[in-house]
């Protein structure tokens, strides 16, 4: 009852102010037609000119602030994806097994902030991008599904930041990432479940 109560008064409040309006134009224009007719071309001309000069500053200013803020709200994003990206590419070239544990505390606490930051500023596909991609990766070994979600992500990050990706093939990414990238591609679109520890067994028997 109250919501339909709420609604009522809402639109007869608005049938009100739109009647209030009317009868304010009405009674200008009525006064506006008695008027000298150079007189009311006169003030007619004036007030267009006042109108536009206003709707213009008003816009530029309206336009600048909204570039602003974009420019601003851009710089952030690139702060943050930068951020996780410089501690990706640092962890998955790492040497140190420990490094990619997923109990390792420093990496526990960087991902903690960073998703925090990722909530506040980061855009809403590339945070989805990353949600599926995670939850992916939590279900257990690394396979070829997994890169291609984190392929998915990085492209989403560059389509945020106003980049172009139509030139980038699927792939693209997983070249900067493993060692053999031809023999990966190769094998996952033999095998879509591809693992990466099949895929380091394959790599190991290239190499005889």
């Amino acid at each position: 009852m109250k919501k339909t109560a709420s609604m009522i008064f809402g639109l007869a409040l608005l049938a009100v102010m739109g009647w209030g309006i009317y009868w304010v134009i009405a009674q200008i224009w009525g006064q506006f037609k008695l008027l000298d007719p150079k007189v009311s071309v006169a003030i007619l001309t004036a007030s267009t000119t006042v109108i536009v000069a206003t709707l213009t500053v008003v816009l530029g200013k309206y336009m600048e602030r909204k570039k602003d803020i974009e420019a601003h709200y851009r710089e952030k994003k690139t702060e943050i994806y930068d951020e996780f990206l410089s501690e990706f590419f640092k962890i998955f070239h790492s040497d140190d097994e420990s490094a990619e544990d997923e109990e390792n505390p420093a990496l526990v606490e960087f991902l903690r902030e960073w998703q925090r930051k990722m909530i506040l500023w980061g855009g809403q596909d590339v945070l989805s991008k990353y949600i599926t991609w995670m939850g992916h990766l939590k279900k257990g070994n690394p396979d070829a599904q997994t890169m291609f979600m984190m392929e998915d992500f990085f492209l989403e990050i560059r389509k945020d930041l106003g980049h172009k990706n139509n030139k980038l093939k699927k792939g693209s990414f997983i070249h900067l990432i493993l060692q053999n990238p031809e023999l990966f591609l190769a094998m996952a679109k033999e095998n879509p479940d591809l693992t990466l520890e099949e895929l380091g067994e394959a790599e190991r028997a290239q190499q005889g």
